[in-house]
């Protein structure tokens, strides 16, 4: 009974077609990126941690995945102040080897916390938001590239336990740098 199947394997095995390298339909982008928020409701800027992930396919439209941190965006108002974004974006991206400018726009979560006194009780809010922006990849090879981009974030909602500048919805921009690493995925 085994033997029957190790031969019957081994003539599967054997009679496989040879398959020709294709080239993949989608690829994967990791950006690490860091930079500033700034404007709206940041009154002075804040640096700004973050990753990006993305999968594209070959003509330029993919979704992307979108997380940073700012903290102390106001130090004016609040002892201690930061906000976090997850963002869910759809990208469209120039299909071209090295320079690959692009457009993105999407919808995520934004956590903002903050304390007005040292020490004191952080008021938090978790809500829905939306960002847009654009930016430019340059790949140095088909594996690591820069970029960099410029991109608006927006609560949908006002926030009205928070002493916020302008009109109550918080908003901001940010400009972050990154270095990205692409795979192709077949």
């Amino acid at each position: 009974m085994v033997r029957s199947r190790l031969v019957l394997a081994v003539a599967v095995l054997s009679y496989a077609a040879v398959a020709d390298a294709q080239p993949g339909v989608f690829t994967g982008n990791i950006t690490a990126h860091f930079g500033s928020a700034h404007g709206g409701d940041f009154r002075e800027g804040a640096w700004t941690p973050g990753a990006s992930m993305a999968v594209i396919d070959d003509n330029g439209v993919g979704v992307e995945l979108d997380f940073a941190h700012a903290g102390d965006f106001d130090e004016v108002l609040f002892a201690d102040s930061n906000v976090t974004s997850f963002m869910v974006n759809v990208i469209g991206m120039y299909p071209h080897p090295a320079f690959q400018p692009f457009v993105n726009i999407g919808v995520g979560v934004m956590r903002t916390s903050v304390a007005v006194f040292a020490g004191g009780e952080s008021s938090k809010r978790t809500d829905t938001a939306f960002n847009l922006g654009a930016g430019m990849q340059f790949m140095f090879n088909e594996i690591v590239g820069l970029r960099g981009d410029v991109r608006y974030f927006r609560y949908f909602q006002r926030q009205e336990e928070l002493p916020l500048a302008g009109d109550g919805i918080f908003n901001f921009w940010r400009t972050s740098f990154g270095v990205t690493l692409a795979w192709p995925i077949r």
